[in-house]
């Protein structure tokens, strides 16, 4: 690691965007590989994929205290040995390492149950741990294949937006009702990253998503921030080592209404960096009240960053009125579509908007930026 380490301050920018490029598309190849197997040899069903996968990636890291020694050990393929008794099956296995994993990294304990509880259908009460003549369950044979390739692609690659990667190479799994399925799209990381940066994030802001996704907006702006308070703390290590901390537990906050895309969310924050206490799966427009997510306390945003659902009201823009009534000061960056701007449905939303606010700029993006093709703009 440390060699990987003096290897990499050495080289240019363009050389680490390169090896960025190569990082993902040797994950995409394995989430590819990995989606056709589920759905071939093991008929998982869309919706149960991404928990399979979202636990038994959990389950095969363990969890690092401070000197890189496990808290929680990974749970090894060969420790799953097919048992069909009551709380000793493979899937009790994969849940109780989870359960273990999350309390380790000191989730809200009602997150912790939200989460075990939403695994617990998938990988208990189903027909994935029964013992197949192989002498291993279904579950466990997926959990070994997962253990092998998807786990050392998390390890060994540099991707930013880890199952924000994953859900945009298999979005096929995740059932999105009503055909809005291109409501649910990754927005690329170097468009993330310009939001967050148009805002000006630093260590010191609050930052929110109203229609979180993956969380890839979230990671962005913790990036920056994370960075931004090393630059300005590294000569005190216990004031910035206090600062990662609040950053994580009480600066950052998504919300998202899809369960399957809430816990891809939540997987996404704690792979990349455990800032997922406050990941809320509530309605941002009917049950959502400003507030973090397990206290009674005002949510202080003064950075809001969106890609909307285009088929909410206003092509998406109703999200923007609602937190931006929301906020007291600050800077939001919204990627929308092009034709809001004509569309009469949207026009009372704009002038309640630009009632208290006001848009510096427009910033209009590329054509095939999304599978749907829409024209946007920042």
């Amino acid at each position: 690691e440390l060699f990987q380490k003096i290897s990499d301050s050495q080289k240019d920018p363009d050389e680490m965007h390169r090896r960025s490029i190569r990082d993902e598309a040797l994950l995409d190849s394995i989430l590819q590989n990995l989606n056709q197997y589920l759905h071939d040899e093991k008929g998982i069903l869309p919706a149960q994929r991404i928990f399979v996968v979202s636990a038994s990636l959990m389950a095969s890291i363990g969890v690092k205290n401070e000197d890189e020694m496990y808290k929680v050990a990974p749970l090894k393929p060969k420790d799953l040995k097919g048992s069909e008794e009551e709380k000793d099956t493979d899937g009790d296995k994969i849940l109780n390492k989870v359960s273990l994993a999350l309390k380790a990294r000191n989730l809200p304990s009602e997150k912790q149950k939200q989460i075990t509880n939403a695994l617990r259908n998938t990988l208990v009460y189903n027909n994935l741990n029964k013992k197949m003549p192989t002498g291993m369950s279904p579950i466990a044979e997926i959990y070994k294949k997962i253990y092998d390739e998807l786990r050392p692609a998390y390890l060994k690659t540099n991707v930013n937006d880890f199952t924000g990667r994953l859900f945009n190479v298999m979005n096929s799994w995740v059932d999105v009702p009503d055909g809005g399925a291109n409501d649910v799209v990754l927005t690329p990381r170097y468009v993330t990253n310009l939001m967050a940066e148009l805002c000006e994030v630093d260590m010191n802001s609050y930052v929110w998503d109203w229609a979180l996704g993956s969380g890839g907006f979230l990671i962005s702006a913790m990036n920056i921030m994370l960075s931004d308070a090393y630059e300005r703390l590294k000569k005190s290590p216990e004031e910035y080592q206090r600062k990662v901390v609040q950053i994580k537990r009480d600066q950052l906050l998504g919300i998202e209404l899809l369960p399957d895309i809430y816990m891809l969310a939540v997987l996404n924050m704690i792979l990349m960096g455990d800032g997922s206490s406050n990941i809320v799966n509530e309605n941002s427009l009917t049950e959502y009240n400003g507030n973090y997510a397990y206290k009674n306390k005002k949510f202080n945003a003064n950075v809001f960053l969106l890609n909307p659902p285009y088929s909410a009201e206003g092509n998406g823009l109703i999200f923007v009125k609602k937190a931006f009534e929301n906020m007291k000061s600050g800077k939001g960056a919204v990627i929308i579509q092009d034709s809001v701007g004509t569309k009469e449905n949207a026009r009372d939303i704009k002038k309640a908007i630009l009632k208290n606010n006001r848009m510096i700029a427009s910033i209009k993006m590329p054509i095939g930026l999304f599978k749907a093709s829409v024209q946007t703009s920042i």
